[in-house]
């Protein structure tokens, strides 16, 4: 499994009503596409902070390099310009029987620090709320993040991390 994501930010001033709309129109379009597990749609729309954050976990890498190098990334470029992707690898992926019901994403970024002897991340939060949660960790950084999904915005736990709007699940 590969776990990829592209952080757009965008201008304070930038009508987020543009990204939802592309999601409701266009966010099926990842339904069912080959080799996808699933896509999370997040966002962020606050007055400081405006920002579109797809998540993807890809079962395989076809389906990974199909959609980046077949003209479907090429809408991002066109409407964003040029995104660095982030690839990770999914150490842990645990998710609910009712995780399709998740509208909130809680995520929370670390850094892997320079040791003699290696150990798995572990996640830092057992939330009781939480539908589902993604360990993904990145050797070229040195770094891990972890994703917890709520139904309702997790209010406790904001101070901990960036907290996503989840526009569309495709799986």
């Amino acid at each position: 499994m590969h776990a990829m994501q592209y952080k757009i930010t965008l201008p304070n001033d930038y009508d987020m009503a543009i990204i939802r709309q592309r999601v409701s129109k266009n966010g099926s379009k990842t339904d069912h596409f080959p080799d996808l597990f699933l896509k999370a749609y997040l966002i962020i729309d606050t007055p400081l902070k405006k920002e579109y954050a797809p998540l993807y976990f890809w079962k395989e890498h076809a389906g990974m390099n199909q959609f980046i190098f077949e003209g479907f990334y090429d809408n991002i470029l066109a409407s964003f310009g040029w995104q660095q992707i982030a690839i990770g690898v999914p150490l842990h992926l645990e998710l609910s029987e009712n995780f399709t019901q998740a509208s909130y994403v809680l995520e929370i970024e670390h850094c892997i620090q320079a040791t003699e002897q290696m150990t798995a991340p572990v996640f830092s939060l057992q939330p009781e709320l939480s539908l589902g949660k993604a360990l993904i960790y990145n050797p070229d950084k040195w770094a891990y993040a972890e994703f917890y999904f709520f139904e309702q915005i997790p209010k406790e736990l904001v101070e901990t991390g960036t907290v996503y709007e989840l526009l569309h699940l495709s799986q």
